[in-house]
């Protein structure tokens, strides 16, 4: 249940975000991601969602301001997130998670959101989000893990569990 609702949060965060972001796309973005990122999302998926999200039901702690700064940041340029990035660092304690479970520690909400949205463009077509062609390869590589971890989960009503 908790895989489910951590799941469907990502999910949801992720659609909010695409709506807020389209816009013309005029910038040459970098590669951010790496196959040990890649592989260490793919295998601590629910580890590194309930991580961010204990910091999250914090609302008053740095890193649930930094996160929601970071969205904000998003919502209003997609492609100034590195730029964030780079004159607001994640806090450490979100660093050492990154780190912990295999993304870069500077770059790791960023690399989520890329993996995030590199699946949604293999899925639906063109997305409102710029990724270098070198991380969609590499998403593309490791496809059926990363759609099957990023699918919706069906919302169970009443009348399903009867």
């Amino acid at each position: 249940m908790t895989k489910n609702s951590i799941t469907a949060g990502l999910l949801l965060v992720v659609f909010t975000m695409t709506g807020l972001y389209a816009q013309t796309q005029t910038s040459q973005v970098k590669p951010i991601l790496t196959e040990k990122a890649v592989k260490g999302f793919i295998k601590n998926h629910d580890k590194l969602l309930e991580g961010i999200n204990a910091f999250q039901n914090d609302e008053n702690s740095t890193e649930a301001q930094w996160v929601e700064a970071f969205r904000d940041a998003l919502g209003e340029d997609t492609n100034q997130a590195a730029a964030f990035l780079k004159k607001n660092p994640a806090p450490k304690k979100l660093q050492a998670l990154f780190r912990k479970y295999g993304l870069d520690g500077k770059t790791g909400l960023l690399q989520i959101t890329v993996i995030a949205y590199a699946v949604l463009n293999s899925e639906y077509g063109a997305i409102p989000f710029e990724i270098h062609p070198d991380d969609l390869k590499l998403v593309q590589k490791y496809h059926a893990e990363m759609s099957e971890l990023l699918k919706p989960i069906p919302i169970e009503t009443e009348s399903d569990s009867k």
